[in-house]
């Protein structure tokens, strides 16, 4: 098995002895892996910075709709994050409620 083993890995290296050109696999690895985090990184901060301060908008169970979210305290549009609304006018944590019924989404 352990010979078998040394074969494949032999047969399948990235790397092409220096004679032969250098080890120019390895350099497109490194180029495709850092072209690849920074895709990431631009998607990551295309989502925060511009798909994070669209409106969303929320089905209510009442009338049916898909309405904007507001506030509990001030019937003013909230900051959603992960599991907390706050209200803009005011600041404080508060419950979301429909725009149009006044009834809680959740």
């Amino acid at each position: 098995m352990g010979e078998a083993l040394y074969w494949v890995l032999r047969l399948a290296s990235l790397q092409i002895d220096e004679d032969e050109g250098g080890d120019m696999v390895c350099s497109y690895l490194i180029i495709l892996g850092v072209i690849l985090l920074v895709l990431y990184v631009a998607l990551y901060l295309y989502n925060k910075v511009v798909v994070g301060k669209r409106v969303k908008q929320h089905p209510c169970k009442f009338c049916g709709h898909m309405v904007n979210a507001v506030s509990h305290c001030c019937a003013a549009p909230v900051e959603e994050k992960f599991m907390a609304a706050k209200c803009s006018k005011c600041g404080k944590q508060t419950r979301t409620v429909c725009a149009t019924c006044k009834r809680d989404l959740y």
